[in-house]
């Protein structure tokens, strides 16, 4: 299983929030995708742009306290992850 979403960076699973995957069409637990991107087999949001998704990560990691630089290397990993890579 992917340790992280492909879309967003967050951890698929931690100890504080357990397990944080969202569901394929099918019922069965995504194996890339967070809660918060994705849901019975599609993205929430899917027009999000990269850019859009930056400041979303941004913002949900200054609300949890994250420093700046954690901040920065959540954003610069995020045009690694699958759905932003370009075909």
């Amino acid at each position: 299983m992917a340790k992280q979403c492909q879309s967003c960076g967050m951890p698929l699973q931690t100890k504080k929030a357990g397990d944080c995957r969202r569901t394929e069409k099918d019922g069965s637990k995504s194996e890339k995708w967070y809660s918060l991107c994705y849901q019975e087999g599609a993205f929430i949001g899917s027009d999000c742009t990269l850019e859009e998704m930056r400041t979303i990560v941004d913002a949900a990691l200054k609300n949890k306290g994250s420093s700046r630089i954690m901040r920065w290397m959540a954003q610069k990993q995020l045009p690694h992850l699958e759905r932003w890579k370009k075909s």
